[in-house]
């Protein structure tokens, strides 16, 4: 991976864009089968958000690190 004397190759800005649409379908995926009806009952809220922010961290991190990765 890149540091302060190395540019990041294509390799590793191809791998941190597969990760990225695959975190990205993957909460498609979750916010298109979320069962909103469900989601009304407090556990089931929980556990349902509490999944899609899982997620949302995850891209949070791989950002962070594209952006790192990028202005090294």
């Amino acid at each position: 991976m890149a540091n302060p004397t190395v540019r990041p190759t294509s390799a590793d800005l191809l791998y941190l864009h597969t990760q990225t649409l695959e975190l990205l379908e993957d909460l498609h995926t979750a916010v298109k089968t979320l069962p909103l009806s469900a989601a009304s009952d407090d556990a089931n809220f929980d556990l349902a958000f509490g999944e899609l922010d899982d997620l949302h961290d995850a891209l949070d991190g791989l950002a962070a690190r594209i952006r790192r990765v990028t202005t090294e």
